[in-house]
């Protein structure tokens, strides 16, 4: 069975603005309110998915949530993942350990970095079906590299642009405001493109 950090659920309950219940929501995925973050702890992904529909059909600014949550990730959240990412000399190593060591926070994602002419796309590969919550997922996790890339860079980090296979909210322009560049949704892939310049920029706490 699939299961994903329940460090993400609460990322998501974090930046939540809709009346809802929190407590009865994350006891609903089987993790006790007072308990502390533990990254480690995993819960089920069909739980996970269920988990932000629930919370798609009352937050009032669902559009805007996955790109909230990301903004709200943070390396020191992912604990030896994000040191991992830090570490790397460059964003090139940071994408290249993401793909090594996803697995320690989803069983369900994996990383791919693919160099092309313009440099390379970061994607996003998830298997299951693509329910809105596995979509608002994977949104999520474009927007949460997008944010961890900005802060571990030396260089202020902007992608060439962001590539989701889902469709197109009503309105896209939250979506090109937030990542400064193009986003392209019913695309064939979940990925960003980075440019060869700041694949290789240092990060700040780059050590070989």
């Amino acid at each position: 069975m699939g299961k994903v950090s329940s460090l993400f659920v609460r990322k998501v309950l974090g930046e939540v603005d809709g009346d809802i219940d929190k407590n009865a929501l994350l006891r609903s995925v089987g993790i006790e309110p007072n308990s502390p973050i533990d990254p480690s702890q995993m819960i089920s992904a069909d739980d996970y998915y269920a988990f932000l529909e629930t919370l798609a059909a009352v937050e009032p600014n669902a559009t805007t949530l996955p790109l909230r949550v990301g903004a709200a990730m943070r390396c020191d959240d992912y604990r030896a993942f994000g040191l991992a990412w830090k570490s790397a000399t460059n964003l090139r190593g940071s994408y290249e350990r993401a793909e090594r060591y996803a697995q320690v926070l989803s069983n369900v994602s994996t990383y791919e970095l693919e160099d092309v002419a313009q440099g390379a796309y970061m994607h996003l590969h998830r298997s299951g079906n693509r329910r809105l919550g596995m979509r608002l997922s994977n949104e999520a996790t474009i927007a949460s590299i997008f944010s961890i890339s900005q802060q571990v860079s030396i260089e202020p980090f902007k992608p060439l642009a962001i590539y989701l296979k889902h469709p197109a909210p009503r309105s896209t322009r939250d979506h090109e405001a937030h990542f400064a560049c193009p986003v392209y949704f019913d695309s064939d892939k979940d990925a960003l493109l980075i440019s060869s310049e700041s694949l290789q920029a240092p990060n700040q706490l780059g050590d070989e």
